[in-house]
């Protein structure tokens, strides 16, 4: 999430003395200063990001609940508080969420992306095709009278996201592979190949399109930020899949 600047910074402990508090001393302190400045935005955040990182979820959303009475009109909180809704499994919640913020603006893929994950979630095969549905006969031929090729773009790869979802990862393989003959420099399609290749054990096709997308990501985004993570889940992902290919064989 692009967390924007606010009045409020958040408190943190002197950098000679940081490593001494332990996470839960840390979140003590940003929840004493609350008590005291209640509207401290950067606190907040701060105790957010802590909450979820602890796998605190109810107590993250809480705080996002809090945030979002301060600052109404920032539909962020919500998107971030649907995701949150959808990890926990409270599906039905999330895909609430998601939808009220497409009522509002119907071209937010971050929100059909959110839905396509609660579909996944819940396993729902139907809630995943009625979803492809909305975006394929709906929003890109919406973004194609518009002239809106960003969007229509980023409704492309989320469309092969839900063909590689549903098990189709040839078909995802060629939406991927006309979206980087289309713009060769973005860097999304490289990675999510990868993570297809990884998946079907063609490892050098993997590398390849994993060193594009080294190259080309921006240094410092999230996605750079977090591809060791996402190549570690990929991974077990896999291994799971193979195990449970060899118990079917048995």
């Amino acid at each position: 999430m692009d967390y924007r600047e606010s009045s409020g910074a958040p408190v943190s402990a002197p950098a000679a003395v940081e490593t001494a508090f332990s996470d839960e001393d840390k979140e003590r302190v940003l929840e004493e200063n609350l008590l005291l400045n209640p509207n401290d935005v950067g606190a907040l955040m701060s105790l957010m990001e802590m909450k979820i990182q602890s796998r605190k979820i109810a107590e993250a959303i809480g705080i996002i609940d809090r945030l979002m009475e301060i600052d109404q009109s920032d539909t962020e909180w919500l998107l971030l508080k649907s995701h949150l809704y959808a990890y926990s499994g409270e599906v039905e919640t999330a895909k609430n969420g998601f939808n009220e913020i497409l009522a509002k603006d119907p071209f937010r893929v971050e929100a059909y992306h959110g839905l396509v994950m609660a579909a996944s979630e819940s396993k729902s095969t139907q809630d995943l095709k009625e979803i492809e549905k909305r975006i394929e006969e709906g929003m890109m031929k919406l973004c194609k009278k518009q002239g809106k090729k960003a969007e229509f773009r980023d409704f492309k790869l989320l469309e092969a996201q839900i063909r590689a979802i549903e098990g189709k990862h040839d078909e995802a393989l060629k939406v991927y592979q006309e979206l980087v003959k289309e713009e060769p420099r973005d860097f999304r399609p490289y990675i999510c190949q990868g993570i297809i290749y990884t998946l079907l054990r063609k490892n050098n096709e993997a590398e390849k399109n994993f060193e594009k997308f080294r190259r080309l990501v921006p240094k410092g985004h999230p996605y750079a930020t977090y591809f060791d993570e996402t190549m570690i889940a990929t991974k077990v992902f896999a291994q799971k899949m193979e195990n449970e290919i060899a118990m079917s064989k048995k």
